[in-house]
């Protein structure tokens, strides 16, 4: 049996073959992939099911066929297919129930038939494998959990579930009845899985409580960071914000403020960026840039769950503040991600007449975004939790960093981020700007002769430094996901040794 230690020599290890099934795009489901590359370094064969979208992380292309193969084959088959789309009916309130309808026969069509057609065996061991294990993220949970239920009873497989969140919840409200059988539904087949992992404790108790899990089946999996979130020197820094320097720089020409203009020179690898300068006498190397503004980076989907009503409206009240008190502080806001709401928010950003904030809504190439969210003073984290169950995997991001985060408070988020410990918490636009104000403030202060480094002052340095040594994913995987998948992959061992002995 393989160990989960991604250091071990593939070739003393009993691979084992593994189906990660996400019903969203894999590119933008970044646990699971970690599950993938988790499984993968532990020398398994693993095959990865969703939509279609972005690409994979870097880590995970190469153990595709098409990447720097692994020593004894390609260890990752990728089965995706393009979500179903049907605009009209989702916008009309009297076709949701059709809309519903569609949507879980559609998904469910495309499901079976690419478990059915494009799922094939993997070669271990000279023999023919179908997968042995199922993982698969919860929510959405309809059609997909009862999919992977019939599918577990059909090949005799076992199931896992990773709680991400309730899926019955995140069903709008209004919706009574829709809610109500989404809960039944989801009460009925999760005792089938044969085990379980959550993103809090919270979770783990109501799924113990509610659902019926057994205990033992069920282990708390903290979302952590992986090595690529870390700190960065300033010359990397330097190096990726001269890349969006020039959209920076149209955000500020958009918005028509005149109270900008020594930041507004073109910078490249070798000169100043908004944030950074040339560090004199040693060419190459940077500092941070005397009396820059700061950076605060909001990372999103741009989906209902996170209110960016909340930001936009914080920085209107900082803007004003800043001109009431006649500070010299300024603040780039930068929001990056993709989403159906982007071009509404965009929109109601573009209709806003700042002076000393400006809010650049950006794509960062994967490769570079680890690099970039390093480069922040702050993170601002608008997730809001529909079960009050589940944490925002974004934040770990930035805790990687260590960068802080201001987060938007509900129930469980202190098993996360702990108000004037390790960040702040707020709920509403009034609280968010104070506290923005309060925490930039030095910048604001600081003499033309002083470099100040991102987050490296006033109570940002304090709380950085609550967010150091942080566990990543390798060294939190090992201890409360793989326990849960080798005790599935033992019963699954133990019944076909069984059935095996029964044909004999």
């Amino acid at each position: 049996m393989a160990s989960p230690s991604g250091d071990n020599d593939e070739d003393s290890v009993v691979p084992t073959h593994f189906m990660v099934v996400v019903l969203g795009d894999l590119g933008r489901s970044p646990r699971m992939q970690y599950h993938v590359l988790s499984l993968l370094q532990a020398g398994h064969f693993v095959t990865f099911v969703g939509y279609t979208g972005e690409s994979l992380i870097p880590s995970l292309q190469k153990y595709t066929p098409e990447g720097v193969k692994a020593k004894r084959q390609h260890m990752l088959q990728v089965v995706r297919f393009p979500a179903p789309k049907i605009v009209f009916l989702r916008s009309q309130p009297i076709f949701l129930p059709l809309y519903f309808l569609w949507r879980t026969i559609s998904l469910w069509v495309l499901l079976c038939s690419s478990l059915v057609l494009f799922v094939k065996p993997a070669s271990l061991q000279s023999k023919k494998v179908y997968p042995q294990i199922i993982l698969m993220q919860n929510p959405p949970a309809i059609p997909v959990l009862m999919t992977m239920v019939l599918y577990k009873f059909w090949t005799g497989a076992k199931l896992i579930i990773d709680w991400h969140n309730l899926g019955y919840s995140m069903i709008d409200k209004q919706y009574t009845t829709f809610r109500s059988w989404g809960r039944l539904y989801e009460q009925l087949l999760a005792p089938f899985a044969d085990g379980h992992l959550t993103v809090t404790k919270a979770m783990q108790v109501f799924l113990k409580a509610d659902l019926r899990v057994e205990s033992e089946n069920c282990s708390v999996l903290y979302d952590c960071p992986p090595s690529i979130f870390r700190l960065r020197t300033i010359t990397e820094q330097h190096q990726v914000m001269a890349k969006h320097h020039d959209s920076i720089m149209q955000a500020i020409k958009d918005s028509g403020s005149t109270s900008w203009p020594e930041f507004t020179t073109l910078a490249d690898n070798t000169k100043a960026s908004f944030f950074t300068e040339p560090l004199p006498g040693r060419p190459g190397r940077f500092q941070p840039r005397a009396q820059r503004p700061a950076l605060i980076v909001s990372s999103t989907s741009w989906t209902p769950d996170e209110d960016m009503s909340v930001l936009i409206d914080a920085l209107q009240l900082a803007d004003k503040l800043i001109q009431e008190t006649k500070s010299s502080l300024r603040i780039v806001c930068a929001i990056t991600g993709k989403g159906r709401l982007k071009e509404h928010y965009k929109k109601v950003i573009a209709s806003k007449t700042w002076n000393s904030v400006v809010v650049a809504t950006l794509w960062i190439d994967p490769v570079d975004y680890p690099t970039f969210l390093a480069c922040a003073d702050a993170g601002i984290s608008l997730h809001t939790s529909t079960s009050g169950l589940d944490l925002p995997i974004k934040i770990l991001d930035y805790f990687g960093c260590e960068v802080p985060v201001c987060a938007y408070r509900f129930p469980c988020l202190n098993e996360l981020v702990q108000d004037d410990v390790n960040g702040r918490t707020f709920e509403k636009p009034d609280e968010l700007s104070t506290i923005l104000l309060d925490l930039l403030e030095p910048l604001a202060s600081a003499k033309s002769n002083q470099h100040l480094g991102n987050h490296s002052f006033g109570a940002l340095q304090r709380y950085s430094r609550q967010v150091q040594g942080q566990l990543l994913w390798s060294e939190n995987w090992p201890t409360n996901a793989w326990p849960v998948l080798e005790k599935a992959l033992d019963e699954h061992t133990k019944t076909a040794t069984t059935g095996k002995s029964k044909t004999e």
